[in-house]
């Protein structure tokens, strides 16, 4: 599937094919047919102090809500 993700540290993203992810019990997968951002997300591709301080691990796949 594609996915956009935090590769490192560092302003920016990408654009990967990333393995679809296999739910466990009581879990679902759907099937996304559109998607936005939010305002943390542009704190994570931006690299500024409240991206770091909050999603300080990277490899991340954006799209936490």
């Amino acid at each position: 599937m594609r996915a956009l993700v935090k590769a490192g540290p560092g302003p920016g993203l990408e654009l990967r094919e990333v393995a679809v992810p296999v739910p466990g019990p009581g879990q679902l997968l759907i099937r996304v047919l559109a998607a936005s951002i939010c305002g943390t997300d542009i704190h994570i591709e931006r690299w500024d102090d409240w991206g770091q301080t909050n999603f300080a691990v990277t490899p991340m796949v954006f799209g936490h809500e």
